[in-house]
């Protein structure tokens, strides 16, 4: 009895159902969805990135300029309110 047990193949070792249920799945055609994101997602996100990317750079750029231009208009302002004080007080210097 013992021998008979030991020759005999253990069903744990082997089952059949599991091993057949894999080997049909891996057997099938992948579904069109699971092909589609396989080739597409990749390039979608580089594209993504790179429109990202270049937003922020536009958009870096355009704040720059502004702030340049804020900057150089008070500066001319600046350097008119320093004109007008210095007339003022060489009208002062007058009286």
């Amino acid at each position: 009895m013992f021998f008979r047990a030991a020759l005999r193949p253990a069903r744990s070792l082997h089952p059949t159902r599991q091993l057949r249920a894999h080997v049909r799945w891996e057997s099938t055609r992948p579904s069109p969805v699971t092909d589609f994101y396989k080739t597409f997602t990749r390039p979608v996100a580089k594209t993504l990135l790179l429109a990202v990317f270049t937003y922020q750079l536009a958009y870096w750029a355009w704040v720059k300029l502004e702030q340049d231009e804020i900057k150089a208009e008070r500066r001319e302002e600046i350097s008119q309110l320093e004109a007008q004080v210095q007339s003022l007080q060489a009208d002062d210097k007058k009286r």
